[in-house]
């Protein structure tokens, strides 16, 4: 298991375009990727399911990610939430 925490950036948030920009990396993983948000936990793989955590400005995301690829993975993802700043 692969684990990070990162803290959102951006004033805005994760809102649609770049939640579903990490549904895009995260598709194309094996691992089975979570992010976790005030106890709340959600797949990377499904807009759906990241949209209800509420990843406001300043929140701080965990990353947890299981199988062949998975600190790769995590660090990717990573890095695309970092990125984000509008």
């Amino acid at each position: 298991m692969a684990e990070t925490t990162v803290t959102i950036a951006s004033p805005g948030g994760l809102r649609v375009r770049p939640a579903s920009r990490i549904v895009q990396e995260a598709q194309g993983y094996v691992s089975d990727i979570m992010f976790l948000v005030d106890g709340k936990e959600a797949s990377a793989k499904s807009l759906f399911s990241l949209q209800t955590l509420e990843m406001s400005h300043g929140k701080e995301v965990v990353i947890v990610a299981k199988g062949h690829d998975e600190q790769t993975a995590v660090e990717a993802i990573a890095k695309l939430i970092e990125s984000v700043v509008l």
